[in-house]
């Protein structure tokens, strides 16, 4: 899938911020994001209740191994796709 920078809003973790998107109205969760030159992986998902308690620190170790997340959002959940390093 390939995403315009226009529709990337942005996530508050924790007080950093993460790049994210709106998935909403798409059929299905694809495996890869490409953004400009940037092309992101699913790496994980994570059900948005209660997401506090685990995805800053995940995305926190994601930043650390010089991995760039990207927050999507679809239903109840939220995936995360990172770069490589």
């Amino acid at each position: 899938m390939e995403l315009d920078p226009n529709e990337l809003g942005t996530l508050d973790l924790d007080g950093m911020w993460v790049p994210y998107v709106d998935l909403h109205d798409e059929k299905f969760i694809p495996t890869r994001i490409t953004l400009g030159k940037d092309e992101y992986a699913f790496s994980s998902s994570q059900i948005i209740f209660g997401h506090g308690a685990t995805l800053p620190g995940k995305i926190r170790d994601l930043r650390a191994s010089g991995k760039k997340p990207m927050i999507a959002e679809r239903g109840d959940r939220y995936y995360v796709f990172v770069t490589p390093p």
